[in-house]
């Protein structure tokens, strides 16, 4: 089967080729990390450790196909494959999907802007990822792990329309007819209690309110040295679970700003999420599964839960030093608030700094430190990562 499909494959690249722009890319990121878990009290005890390869670090690793077809006068249609890997076993990301990170067809105008079909990044990953030093990568130290609608989030089934840019301003909107995702009910029948609810992973249904939806909407004002961003994101449950319709949908709003003088770019971002949260970054790239902790809507997706919300803050520095190294430091907190904060859920605070150098346009070495303390908002949890590696793009 394998050998009939790279055939397969390399016939229909081959007839690609002949009638539009086709091309190969990739990422592969691999390194060496050392993370700690921790907490110690009366009730909860953890204490893991991880030393060994990572992957994925900086950047997910993946291999995609991309190509355009101009079809009228301003008019393209282009699509976009992307599988995700892991180099350290050649096992698939995204769940095994075998193009878990991207999956798109698109109609394009110069005019009129992109419309895009099928799975995809929401706008606030694709519009906060310049404000953000560690650009959505490095595990905890990135965005995602206060503002987990920016954490590179991937809905499914969705239709997205973006605007070209109109004197430094673009706008987005997405709404995807059925996610895909895995969600905890907190407040339906059968899941009454705040823990020891499973997720629930829903289709694609045939009635559209037994599906789980979510809109996406973004602005991104770009105008020399300075850059502004919001995004919001709002999920809606599925009709047919226990008890009903969730009584709550959790939706999350996000602004930031960036400004860049000479060397250096600073950037700070706020939001909030009511209603529940959506999945938040993990302890450790390639320790997460087994680190004790990984983010505060745990191993869900997204979370619904009435009157459960908190803030998140983020400062961040991108430094230029000499001609190819670049410092990347952040700070970062998320602050419970209504019920979590009744919980005794604590506040979260991340300190990460980093450094890159680029050898050549495509290769460039890594290193970064990041300390979690009371990370995934449990009190006294503490997560420290330490890793370097190296990262080549195809």
């Amino acid at each position: 089967m394998k050998r009939v499909l790279f055939l397969s494959l390399a016939i229909l690249w081959t007839q690609l080729s002949l009638a539009a722009e086709i091309q190969l890319y990739g990422i592969i990121d691999m390194g060496m990390q050392y993370a700690v878990v921790k907490r110690d009290t009366p009730e909860s005890e953890i204490d893991n450790h991880f030393l060994g390869l990572a992957t994925g670090v900086q950047s997910g690793s993946r291999v995609g196909l991309r190509g355009f077809e101009s079809i009228a006068s301003g008019w393209k249609v282009g699509f976009t494959l992307e599988n995700g890997f892991d180099p350290g076993n050649g096992v698939a990301s995204q769940g095994g999907l075998l193009f878990g990170r991207k999956s798109i067809a698109s109609l394009i105008s110069e005019q009129y802007g992109q419309l895009d079909f099928g799975r995809q990044i929401n706008l606030a990953s694709n519009y906060f990822l310049p404000l953000d030093p560690f650009a959505e990568g490095f595990g905890q130290a990135n965005i995602g792990a206060s503002f987990g609608s920016a954490n590179t989030t991937r809905y499914s089934n969705m239709l997205m329309w973006q605007t070209p840019s109109m004197d430094g301003l673009k706008l987005g909107a997405g709404y995807s007819f059925a996610a895909q995702m895995s969600a905890v009910y907190f407040d339906n029948a059968g899941c009454s209690e705040r823990s020891g609810c499973s997720p629930v992973n829903q289709g694609y249904n045939f009635q559209s309110s037994n599906n789980l939806r979510v809109l996406t909407l973004g602005a991104q004002y770009a105008k020399g040295p300075l850059l502004l961003t919001a995004a919001y994101d709002r999920a809606q449950g599925p009709a047919d679970i226990p008890g009903g319709p969730p009584p709550s949908n959790p939706a999350a709003w996000l602004v930031g700003a960036a400004y860049t003088l000479n060397t250096v770019k600073l950037s700070a971002v706020y939001g909030q999420t009511r209603g529940g949260g959506f999945n938040g970054q993990s302890a450790g790239t390639g320790a997460a599964a087994e680190a004790g902790l990984t983010s505060a809507t745990g191993a869900a997706a997204i979370w619904f839960a009435n009157n459960v919300s908190h803030d998140a803050y983020m400062l961040g520095m991108t430094m230029q030093l000499g001609g190819r190294g670049t410092l990347l430091a952040s700070w970062q907190l998320m602050q419970p608030t209504g019920e979590y904060a009744s919980l005794g859920f604590a506040n979260q605070q991340i300190f990460s700094a980093g450094y890159t150098y680029q050898f050549t346009t495509r290769t460039n070495l890594y290193a970064y430190i990041s300390y979690g303390q009371n990370f995934a908002m449990v009190q006294t949890a503490q997560s420290s990562v330490l890793g370097a590696g190296i990262q080549h793009v195809f």
